[in-house]
């Protein structure tokens, strides 16, 4: 399987960042051993994988990213079985031109993976 990653030789792509929470999983011996960031995440242009590769290049990978996070959050998966990444919100247009705003809530399953973390 291919991976993208960030080259001077690929296209430009740009992505906004927000952070909208920190949090800290607490580890076996009780003391907060993982931190992760809850974010607000608008991709301005559209590269495969751009979210997933820019966040991995910063050292922060998608929680459960098993193609670009793998080696630094072993055992994610116990707490949150797939990948940490959802769309609340998009904007699509109609053959007639017109934009439609499409939102969805949070999944149940990501909701309760977020609940198993500490602010």
């Amino acid at each position: 399987r291919a991976i993208a990653q960030i080259s001077d030789l690929g296209g430009e792509a740009c992505t906004s960042l927000l952070v909208k929470a920190c949090y800290h999983r607490e580890g076996s011996q009780g003391m907060m051993d993982d931190s992760f960031t809850f974010l607000e995440v608008r991709p301005i242009t559209g590269r495969t994988h751009q979210i997933r590769v820019h966040l991995a290049s910063l050292g922060r990978p998608l929680v459960s990213d098993l193609l670009y996070g793998s080696q630094t959050f072993d055992g994610t998966s116990q707490w949150c079985s797939r990948l940490f990444l959802h769309c609340s919100r998009s904007f699509l247009r109609d053959v007639d031109g017109s934009l439609c705003r499409v939102e969805a809530p949070m999944s149940p399953d990501l909701l309760s993976a977020l609940r198993t973390l500490r602010r």
